[in-house]
C-alpha cells in the first residue's frame, strides 16, 4: 500500500531518507544531509507544502520537490527532483507521484509546470511526455577552470556603458528571460551580483547576473553565471554579450572555477556559442520540459 504525504507533514529525516533512497544509483551522486536538504528548499524556493513523499509500510520510498514562482502574471511551477527507490522503479510509483504533483499544481492554479531531465534518462522523459510535458529546449551545464591566456581583456563597449546592479533589478527588464530554467532565474541568484548594459538613452540592452563564492580565507574560488542576455535584434549583440562575459569573469585572469548551470542551447544560443568558443566544456546535458496546465 502506497501512501503519499505532503513534505510538511513529514519529519526532516523522512524527507532526507526519501531523497537519498529515491536517487540511489542516479547519474551523479545526489546524496543529501538534513542541513543540505533544508538549505536547498530555502535557496531554490521549493515548498514543503507543495512537495510530496511516498511511503510503503511507513518507510519513505519516493519524493518530488516542487516550487512555484510568478512571471508576467503567470504561475510557473518547477519539479526540483523526482526520485523512487531503486528496487521499486518501473512499478508505477513515479507516475503516482507525478499525478499527485499535477493535482496539487492544478489546485494552486499553476499556468505552466516545468522540469529538467538528464538527456540519457529516456524512461523518465517518456513518463513526463505521457503526463503532458513537452521538450522545449536542450540544456548544457558548462564549466571552465583556471586562468586563460587568450582572454577578452581588450573588448570595450565604447558607446555603451555597464552598470552594477543586483539580480532583483534584472526581473524588471522587458526582455528578461523569466521562462528560462528555474535555477537560472534571478530568484536563484538573490544574494549575487548583476550588470546591466545601457545605451545612450539609458535603456537596458543587455544584462548578466552571477554569484561569486569565497573560501574561509576570503579567496575568490568560484563564479556561477546564471543568465547573460542581450535585447533581441540588437545589432551589437555579440559584442555586448562578449563584454558582459568578460566583465563577469574579470577577463579570465583569476584561477577559479566557472560554472554556467542549465544554459538553453536554443533560447540562449548566442551566449552558448560564445561560451563554447571560449573553451567552456559541457559537464551535463539535460532536456527542458514544460507542460501547459
Amino acid at each position: 500500500m502506497i501512501e503519499i504525504k505532503r513534505l510538511k507533514d513529514c519529519t526532516i529525516e523522512e524527507g532526507v531518507e526519501a531523497w537519498n533512497t529515491g536517487f540511489e544509483g542516479y547519474y551523479f551522486d545526489a546524496t543529501t544531509t538534513a542541513d543540505k536538504f533544508i538549505t536547498r528548499l530555502v535557496h531554490e524556493g521549493l515548498s514543503p507544502n507543495l512537495s510530496i513523499v511516498a511511503f510503503m509500510d511507513k518507510k519513505p520510498i519516493g519524493i518530488v520537490k516542487n516550487g512555484i514562482r510568478e512571471f508576467n502574471g503567470k504561475k510557473l511551477a518547477w519539479n526540483g527532483g523526482t526520485g523512487v527507490a531503486l528496487d521499486l522503479r518501473k512499478k508505477g510509483i513515479g507516475r503516482m507521484l507525478m499525478e499527485e504533483t499535477l493535482s496539487i499544481l492544478n489546485e494552486e492554479k499553476v499556468d505552466y509546470a516545468s522540469l529538467e531531465a538528464i538527456s540519457e534518462n529516456v524512461k523518465a522523459i517518456s513518463l513526463y511526455e505521457k503526463m503532458g510535458y513537452e521538450i522545449v529546449d536542450h540544456l548544457e551545464y558548462l564549466g571552465l577552470n583556471g586562468q586563460l591566456e587568450n582572454n577578452y581583456s581588450t573588448i570595450s563597449l565604447n558607446k555603451y556603458k555597464i552598470e552594477r546592479a543586483v539580480p532583483q533589478q534584472i526581473g524588471l527588464i522587458p526582455f528578461y528571460k523569466g521562462m528560462n530554467p528555474w535555477q537560472t532565474q534571478w530568484q536563484s541568484a538573490r544574494d549575487g551580483e548583476a550588470m546591466i548594459v545601457k545605451d545612450s538613452d539609458e535603456n537596458p540592452i543587455g544584462y548578466a547576473y552571477f554569484r561569486r563564492t569565497f573560501n574561509n580565507e576570503g579567496k575568490h574560488i568560484n563564479t556561477v553565471l546564471y543568465q547573460c542576455e542581450v535585447e533581441p535584434e540588437q545589432k551589437d549583440a555579440e559584442q555586448i554579450t562578449k563584454s558582459l562575459i568578460n566583465a563577469v569573469f574579470r577577463s579570465f585572469t583569476d584561477d577559479i572555477n566557472r560554472v554556467i548551470p542549465n544554459l538553453p542551447i536554443a533560447q540562449s544560443g548566442l551566449t552558448h556559442s560564445i561560451l563554447k568558443a571560449i573553451g567552456f566544456k559541457s559537464k551535463t546535458e539535460q532536456v527542458y520540459m514544460i507542460k501547459k496546465m
